[in-house]
């Protein structure tokens, strides 16, 4: 049986010089659209590369500074442009994803290579992938088989196994599924209640578990109070995640993240936004995409680029 092969992302790293791919980023920074899941593609086979992110360090907190930068500055520099330009919001999102799939593809090679009944030296002599550098897989090894190594996998495996609340995404991320939603209702964005039963809703209308089930249940119910007491959330700033009908439900949030909404900077997700500041990033993000895009057609031109430079400050 024909397998799907290793994504090695070669029409973006081949790019000729001078070339590059136009990101779009929302108001929080994060890559919207096709060529923001390409952006979050090439990361992925970015991290996979043994010269770009050794697996041989036990976490992502331990992989040097220089590693991270220089393959921030590889996207960044090289085959990338942004709208509006990257900031360090973007580049922490684009780090934390950087994390999350450096760690996917450790579990990856281990749920591949990692087998109970075979000795370390069996298991070092079958890598499982061919980018894998073989005295990164080694060290690797020796730590699965290790006694922390244990201990923490036997910890991981539990608390993995009471997490019931999943969604049916796939590997579409959060933000874009938003941003999705979001066109689809002409530039209105879901409430969390609405991005919750989106996101937990199969294409045939079955919902992936029992809780989210009895869950949905509660929050249509909460909708419907609010609709018949004509306190629509819908009129209310889509990011006051205070007292919506999710926090009604689940609880309020934990500092740092807020949920089916992800991680947003720490100004955001300590207090409320109000629908003013709101429209007005979204207007200086407007603005910013308008003047990179025109930057770029009249990269030629010095006196519109000084005016552009002049609207940029």
């Amino acid at each position: 049986k024909r397998t799907r092969g290793y994504a090695y992302m070669l029409d973006v790293w081949d790019l000729p010089d001078g070339e590059f791919i136009l990101v779009e980023v929302d108001h929080w920074g994060n890559p919207m659209g096709w060529e923001g899941k390409t952006l979050l593609n090439a990361i992925g086979s970015l991290v996979r590369r043994h010269q770009c992110a050794p697996i041989n360090f036990l976490s992502w907190k331990d992989m040097p500074k220089d590693y991270i930068t220089d393959m921030v500055e590889l996207i960044q520099v090289c085959k990338f442009r942004f709208v509006p330009e990257l900031t360090e919001q973007t580049k922490k999102i684009l780090i934390d994803d950087m994390s999350l799939k450096w760690r996917q593809f450790k579990y990856e090679l281990k749920s591949k290579g990692y087998d109970e009944s075979k000795t370390k030296e069996e298991m070092i002599a079958h890598i499982p992938d061919p980018r894998v550098d073989p005295s990164q897989y080694r060290d690797l090894v020796h730590y699965w088989c290790s006694e922390k190594g244990q201990k923490i996998s036997n910890i991981n495996k539990r608390s993995r196994s009471k997490y019931e609340d999943l969604h049916c995404m796939g590997t579409n991320n959060l933000p874009r599924r938003i941003h999705e939603m979001t066109t689809k209702a002409k530039g209105v964005q879901p409430s969390r209640a609405e991005i919750y039963i989106d996101t937990r809703t199969r294409k045939d209308g079955s919902i992936v578990t029992e809780k989210a089930v009895i869950v949905i249940d509660e929050r249509k119910k909460k909708m419907v109070e609010a609709e018949s007491s004509q306190n629509l959330q819908s009129t209310q700033d889509s990011t006051d995640w205070t007292n919506d009908i999710y926090s009604k439900v689940k609880g309020p949030e934990k500092r740092g993240r807020v949920r089916c909404l992800g991680k947003l900077p720490h100004q955001a997700s300590s207090s409320q936004s109000s629908y003013t500041n709101n429209r007005i990033q979204k207007l200086e993000n407007l603005l910013g995409n308008l003047v990179a895009v025109l930057k770029v057609l009249f990269a030629e031109d010095p006196q519109i680029n000084q005016v552009l430079e002049a609207i940029d400050q």
